[in-house]
């Protein structure tokens, strides 16, 4: 039999693994095929001969560390129990590691639907985007993930679309391997080569990695699902860090929820202790709701759905969000879980009509703002016109009277002719540099009120049909 690091180099030489389709590994895993290669070694895929019948699928990590001495080989064995402890819907199970020669081996499950950083590049080459509803549900699943290991005081370091994997259309957070068990030998160099693209300010400045960090990294990840771009880009790595560092905090589309956008941006606070928990973010009210919304229909799918292997992975799914939700949630679940076909559908119904009534009275009361704003406008233009017509007015009845006085003799002259008068007779007292540096003097703007009953009549005409369509 082949040593595993002779069947390695035999599969990834230019023979294809095809060649060796049986090599057995570590006298359980036969090996498949290759699956793909990154900076810490290639990954292939295995038939576990020991596994449950349907659960034969696993993946096969072979990451390249040299010649490990015995402290780190007990190191990493520890790390590797603490692992295959995790069991979580939205955490990919890790089975088992082993080392061989200069090789550390990592057994995990086995997601059919590659990466999320596969998928969006998917849509991102065919012009598309995820709806609004998946990337909601595939945010509350991450923050289920992140949070039942941020409990277990366990930090992943290295989250990131590339090590978010889907099955069943569920994503599952993986390569804790990666991070966890190589972390003391590995962990620079993966910082200094590595995307820096999701790593925090702190992490990037060496200050620090702690579990707010990881949340960042999460922002940095909901962002990429809605604008399939990454958050922070920039030409190198300089300036990517630099934007990180200093730069201003990225906001999603308007597309998208403001609830939704002020949760990525309070995650991606420059200041880790400002940052929300995994936890914090499941109890605002708008997550909440969302998750609620998610629970019921998995678990009518639960229900409906005929693949047993989505039934599991959408049972175990509500089993994980109804350790995080309210009791009261829990009552209206186990009520929906009791209802017939008619009713459940009858439910959703009234659901989605709750739901567009909401959207409507959203709209109204944006709207009812707008109106109101500009209503305040052109009350204020209004009165600053009538203002100056009054004054005008004013000034014209003064000169009226100015004439029906006049000494017999004198010619009558107008308002503004009398002005002009009075400033000749001041100008008199005045010496030559003074005159120079006196700025002239100005007529007063003046409007006819037939024009100014013209508008009053096209602003309130203006406010009526906006009263009507608002």
């Amino acid at each position: 039999m082949l040593k595993f690091q002779e069947a390695a180099k035999c599969v990834s030489g230019s023979t294809a693994i095809s060649t060796y389709p049986k090599t057995l590994i570590a006298r359980r895993y036969v090996l498949q095929q290759k699956l793909g290669s990154g900076s810490f070694g290639t990954v292939y895929l295995v038939s576990d001969k020991k596994a449950k019948r349907g659960e034969e699928l696993k993946v096969l990590k072979e990451i390249s560390v040299g010649e490990l001495n015995p402290n780190e080989t007990v190191q990493a064995n520890l790390e590797a129990q603490l692992l295959s402890k995790l069991d979580h819907p939205a955490i990919v199970k890790f089975h088992a590691s082993f080392v061989e020669q200069e090789n550390f081996c990592i057994i995990t499950e086995y997601c059919e639907g590659r990466d999320l950083d596969y998928k969006i590049q998917e849509y991102k080459e065919a012009g598309k985007i995820f709806p609004d509803n998946q990337i909601i549900e595939w945010f509350i699943q991450l923050l289920l993930g992140v949070d039942y290991m941020h409990e277990r005081r366990i930090l992943h370091r290295d989250l990131k679309s590339k090590n978010i994997f889907l099955k069943n259309n569920l994503l599952k957070i993986g390569d804790f391997g990666v991070s966890r068990l190589l972390m003391g030998s590995c962990d620079l160099a993966t910082t200094l080569t590595g995307t820096p693209h999701y790593m925090s300010p702190e992490a990037l400045k060496h200050q620090g990695y702690d579990t707010k960090s990881d949340i960042w990294s999460l922002a940095c990840i909901l962002y990429e699902m809605c604008c399939m771009n990454h958050a922070f880009a920039g030409s190198n790595f300089l300036s990517i860090v630099l934007k990180i560092v200093e730069g201003d905090t990225p906001s999603l589309p308007e597309r998208y929820p403001k609830e939704l956008n002020a949760i990525m941006e309070s995650m991606l606070n420059k200041n880790p202790s400002l940052r929300p928990s995994a936890i914090e973010i499941l109890k605002i009210p708008y997550i909440d709701e969302q998750l609620q919304h998610l629970m019921c229909r998995h678990s009518e799918m639960t229900l409906e759905d005929k693949n047993l292997d989505c039934q599991k992975e959408a049972a175990r799914l509500i089993n994980a969000m109804q350790k995080r939700i309210h009791l009261q949630t829990l009552r209206a679940l186990s009520e929906v879980q009791k209802m017939t076909p008619r009713e459940r559908m009858r439910l959703r119904k009234l659901q989605a009509a709750d739901e567009k009534a909401r959207k409507l009275k959203k709209i109204v009361e944006e709207k009812y703002e707008e109106n109101s704003k500009r209503m305040q406008e052109l009350r204020s233009r209004n009165f600053q016109q009538l203002s100056v017509d009054v004054l005008h007015e004013k000034t014209h009845l003064i000169g009226m009277e100015g004439k029906e006085e006049q000494p017999e003799g004198r010619l009558s002259c107008s308002p503004q002719d009398e002005d002009e008068e009075r400033w000749q007779d001041r100008e008199e007292g005045f010496d030559e540099p003074t005159l120079e540096n006196l700025s002239e003097p100005q007529p007063i703007p003046s409007m006819d009120l037939r024009k100014l009953e013209s508008i009053v009549e096209d602003a309130t005409s203006d406010l009526g049909y906006h009263a009507t369509h608002s």
